[in-house]
């Protein structure tokens, strides 16, 4: 798997902190019941989901062209799970979730983990709605201390003592941060009003100056100013206001869409909000909402709390998770069961791991061995020859860097346009390479020349600086792993019936590299891309991870982003969600260079963040031989499911934009 490194946006929106407030549930306390009473016409749509969940999902440009992606569900529990806000650096997020003992507190999902936890055990007091302050140091929260008062309290993530910011300040139900000592309150009443306090030396507030009446629960802090907007109810529309804390002027933005509350900024001008399964974005110096996108298909309703990123990477929802019936496929219940042979499992992950292979480097002379290997591999299983002029290779040129080699006797590669450019490149910069392809013709008439591709990268990162004397990156998990699967998966599906569509099994090189082997079949493809229907990538699947459900389960890349994770699940395949979306895992290896053409490709893997990654000590002698077993079976039936049952389709906003055009060379 390709290291990238994460969030690599600039912060276009650093100063962006999302305001949220306490969630209203049937146990919430008498200072939250006492909430001013809302017009008739308006109550029912804007109550609160019963069983919420926060979703993630990808931003996509800015301002006009600003897009949405899918959502990914972080939560992932029955309960109350709400009020996102993120980490000010962009790798966590916080929400508030009550875990069924009447207790709420602020619990942090790391993007980087995947694992969530509480920020703080506090009993007997809830905490709702943390909000990092604007210095990073603090998490700001409601607290409802044990006799049900609400105050506004801050915990130094130093883990030292909480405080109390205005002590006298009560019921607070929902708040901004303006600046570094100015702060926006919504403080319950009849009516609720939204109330201005300062911290600091000499300027303690024992009351709060009010500023408006009968507000809404949504303030937030305008990115790149201290100003701060607010929802001003009343009557059967409304609106976003605009308060700065300076002038005290207030401005009225735009009107709320019917049944809406709840909105987050983007950046300094534009906002976005959710109506039913709806996202809408308004932009400033327009006069009505602009549709981002229906998220219904993702089966969640009632989208309310928003937060958005400080990188800008980021929208965080809460909506209500829908259930959806599984549509089995009829394919699926005439599948044979493929018996995997553990024994040959962990006698090839030791040969392709192994010393001799010297780590995979691309263009490296043991590369070029473990080419050697898999080509024979795929000839006793019975497959076809898929690459070049009836052979196995899919030959790719290269040239060497003009820098210093890793070691000696081994060079970094270059990718080249052409086979002509490569031959007017001076000999000792020559290099080659090769994808190693073979295929099981489809059986049936009409779906024969559909095409299902199934691939796995066997380079690696070669012979570097010596951990504890050991040089050599074996590379079992990264990917040998992957590579064993496809073998294993081959020879199982020559032994049982036919496919009806052909299978297109490819071992692929430069994926450590910058993808060259990739991109040279999707300029040179073997079998049309046109008729490609989907690639299924197996990337790091040698240990067992536990956010997947354990010893032999996996995860599935952009799960959300097309039909085939839902297609494989109702299907009995043991796949879920990649439980870790914030490390961004679907663009980090060759299923997204097909995705971006248009083809739903997605990654299968167990990665556990934990195992050995781009280390010496990735090798055979560690693998979980039993867990690969239940894997590879799986993704058998997986790939009978796909060459013989419906094909995935993507989700609306699944696939990744297109490649920019290459400059000529």
């Amino acid at each position: 798997m390709t290291f990238v490194t994460l969030f690599r946006r600039s912060s276009l929106v650093s100063t962006l902190l999302v305001g949220v407030g306490v969630g209203l549930t049937p146990s919430s306390l008498t200072h939250a019941q006492g909430a001013p009473s809302r017009p008739a016409d308006r109550s029912a749509a804007r109550s609160a989901p019963t069983d919420p969940d926060v979703y993630l999902l990808p931003l996509i440009g800015r301002g006009d062209a600003l897009k949405i992606g899918v959502p990914a569900n972080v939560s992932r529990r029955a309960g109350y799970d709400n009020q996102p806000a993120f980490q000010r650096d962009s790798r966590a997020l916080y929400f508030t979730s009550n875990r069924g003992d009447g207790q709420s507190d602020i619990y942090r999902h790391d993007f980087s983990t995947g694992l969530t936890a509480p920020l703080r055990a506090t009993k007997p007091e809830s905490e709702y709605s943390a909000m990092p302050t604007l210095d990073g140091k603090s998490v700001t929260v409601i607290r409802v201390e044990a006799d049900s008062t609400q105050r506004l309290a801050q915990f130094p993530v130093d883990g030292s003592a909480p405080t109390v910011l205005f002590p006298a300040i009560k019921p607070v139900g929902y708040f901004a941060q303006a600046d570094d000592s100015t702060w926006a309150m919504f403080v319950l009443g009849s009516p609720a009003t939204l109330q201005l306090a300062r911290t600091g030396a000499g300027r303690e507030q024992t009351t709060g100056e009010v500023i408006a009446s009968n507000v809404g629960r949504s303030l937030h802090r305008i990115p790149g100013t201290a100003h701060v907007s607010y929802v001003q109810k009343g009557g059967a529309s409304w609106y976003v206001m605009r308060f700065d804390p300076v002038s005290r002027r207030i401005d009225t933005l735009i009107a709320l869409p019917k049944g809406s509350e709840d909105v987050a900024w983007v950046d300094s001008t534009t906002l976005v909000v959710g109506s039913g399964t709806q996202l809408l974005q308004w932009r400033r110096g327009a006069t009505a909402w602009k549709s981002l996108g229906d998220l219904a298909f993702a089966h969640l309703a009632t989208i309310t709390r928003l937060a958005v990123s400080p990188n800008g990477q980021w929208l965080a929802l809460v909506a209500e998770p829908q259930p959806r019936i599984a549509v089995p496929s009829a394919a699926a219940a005439k599948m044979p069961v493929d018996r995997i042979d553990a024994a040959s499992v962990k006698r090839n992950i030791e040969i392709l791991a192994a010393d001799s292979m010297e780590g995979r480097m691309t263009g490296s002379r043991g590369q070029e061995r473990a080419a050697i290997w898999l080509e024979r591999q795929y000839r006793a299983a019975g497959l076809t020859p898929a690459g070049d002029s009836g052979t196995f290779r899919q030959h790719i040129p290269l040239r060497a860097a003009p820098t210093p080699p890793l070691v000696p006797g081994q060079r970094f590669p270059r990718s080249v346009a052409s086979w002509a450019a490569w031959d007017s490149i001076p000999a000792d910069e020559k290099m080659r390479t090769s994808n190693v392809a073979a295929m099981i013709r489809g059986s049936d008439p009409v779906l024969r020349d559909e095409v299902v591709l199934v691939t796995a990268h066997y380079d690696h990162i070669g012979i570097r600086e010596p951990v504890d004397g050991d040089s050599i990156n074996n590379g079992a998990d990264d990917d040998a792993s992957g590579n064993v699967a496809l073998i294993e998966m081959a020879k199982a599906l020559m032994k049982g019936p036919r496919p009806r569509r052909t299978i297109l099994f490819m071992s692929i090189t430069g994926e450590e590299v910058g993808g060259f082997g990739t991109s040279w079949y999707i300029r040179h493809p073997l079998l049309p891309l046109e008729q490609t229907v989907v690639d299924l990538n197996v990337e790091m699947i040698a240990h067992v991870d536990s956010l997947a459900g354990g010893f032999g389960k996996a995860w599935l890349t952009g799960y959300e982003r097309s039909t085939l994770g839902d297609l494989l699940a109702d299907n009995g395949i043991p796949l879920v969600p990649d439980p870790r979306p914030g490390q961004n895992f679907f663009s980090r290896s060759d299923n997204v260079a097909f995705a971006r053409i248009g083809i739903p490709a997605h990654s299968l893997s167990s990665y556990n963040l934990v195992t050995p990654y781009h280390s010496p000590k990735d090798e055979a002698s560690i693998v979980n031989v039993e867990h690969m077993v239940q894997v590879i079976s799986a993704t058998t039936k997986a790939v009978r499911l796909l060459s013989d049952g419906p094909k995935p389709t993507w989700h609306p906003g699944g696939r990744p934009d297109a490649p920019a055009p290459r400059p000529p060379r």
